[in-house]
């Protein structure tokens, strides 16, 4: 995709700062500057994200990240984006069962318009209530998935129906 290559091109072949922008990216973390800052901070929402725990998170020092963050700061892309990026909030994939929901996972072969909504059509057919939507990022995860979280019971003939479409690869209900 054109967004990632554009964040390494802009790193200028620094592998281990293009890793710190694409790890905040994924997370949905912004980068500020304020007056009386020495460098710019990481955010999630209003929670500043210590240099420290981004570098562990990134497998490199914490100067790194101090460093890649300056770069976002200095170019006019790259800190409007981080500036403007928001996390999307609490993904319900891991306590669905302990809410008594179910998750479907679906996995594609490739990736086309009209798969979310041939699944979400499956489920609004049998009157079933959908509550989260997450679909990873084809050019930012290697092997993208689609998690809708459900209330209720996932009917018998769903899974075979869902399998029906020429794109998608696996149907998970966990």
């Amino acid at each position: 995709m054109k967004l990632l290559r554009e964040i390494e091109e802009r790193f200028g072949g620094s592998r281990a700062k293009a890793r710190v922008a694409l790890e905040l990216l994924r997370h949905g973390l912004s980068v500020r500057e304020a007056p009386g800052w020495e460098a710019p901070r990481v955010f999630l929402g209003g929670i500043e994200v210590p240099y420290k725990s981004v570098a562990k998170a990134c497998g490199v020092d914490w100067r790194t990240v101090k460093e890649a963050l300056i770069d976002i700061s200095r170019d006019p892309f790259l800190r409007e984006l981080y500036g403007r990026l928001e996390n999307a909030g609490p993904f319900l994939r891991g306590v669905a069962k302990l809410l008594r929901y179910r998750c479907i996972v679906v996995e594609t072969v490739r990736d086309q318009p009209g798969i979310l909504a041939y699944v979400s059509g499956l489920l609004a057919e049998r009157g079933i209530n959908i509550l989260q939507v997450v679909a990873e990022h084809p050019l930012l995860v290697e092997n993208p998935k689609l998690y809708v979280i459900i209330e209720g019971e996932v009917p018998g003939d769903f899974v075979p129906r869902v399998l029906q479409h020429p794109a998608i690869k696996s149907v998970t209900v966990y």
